[in-house]
């Protein structure tokens, strides 16, 4: 009796296996630096023939805007979810929602902020992320005008005031991630509240 010992290929769906590498990429770059990563690592890491990696990306530099640009439709995707309930739900009780849900948005994105810095910032990628910052930037004033309009906040300038929230989070969230000490996530979201209701309350 013969018994087959090969093992099965596993098939898998296109954009699945993209995503896999693209996952892969990241794990490899933060643990052995971009430029000293080889597409051999990367495939090893996915556990996928080297071939399979021209299959979906030209070289490691294509692979790697692909991240950026996945990083940041993530962003502007996560952003419109929460801007899409401003005005159908109570107004602190979305802000709560989106201190929470952007710190953890952020903390399970921890490798790929690494990335980004390690990298650097090329001109086309300067241009891809201030696009990203000025759309979420704009929704952050769109929200807090609407929130005036209705009578709950108050500030003289929203477009800067939204800025500045943004940023300063962006920022704070950024920094601990790069440079520690580790972020203990619920001090950091406690904190955030507190400062945005201390400006926005009327």
């Amino acid at each position: 009796m013969t018994v087959n010992t090969q093992r099965k290929r596993v098939t898998k769906q296109p954009d699945v296996r993209r995503q896999e590498l693209m996952d892969a990429a990241v794990r490899v770059f933060v643990e052995k630096g971009i430029a000293r990563t080889t597409v051999s690592d990367i495939t090893q890491s996915a556990g996928v023939a080297k071939g399979t990696f021209y299959l979906y990306f030209t070289s490691k530099e294509n692979l790697l805007g692909a991240l950026k640009e996945r990083f940041v439709n993530d962003v502007l995707a996560h952003a419109t979810s929460h801007y899409e309930r401003v005005g159908r739900e109570d107004w602190w009780a979305l802000a709560d929602s989106i201190i929470e849900s952007f710190t953890d948005f952020m903390l399970e994105r921890k490798d790929m902020i690494h990335v980004i810095v390690q990298e650097g910032l090329a001109p086309e990628s300067s241009q891809l992320f201030a696009e990203c910052e000025a759309k979420v930037d704009a929704m952050f004033a769109a929200g807090i005008q609407a929130g005036i309009q209705a009578g709950v906040f108050r500030t003289s300038d929203p477009e800067l005031l939204g800025r500045f929230i943004h940023h300063a989070f962006d920022g704070a969230l950024t920094h601990g991630i790069l440079y520690g000490p580790p972020i203990d996530r619920d001090r950091f979201v406690a904190a955030a509240k507190e400062l945005v209701r201390k400006a926005l309350a009327p």
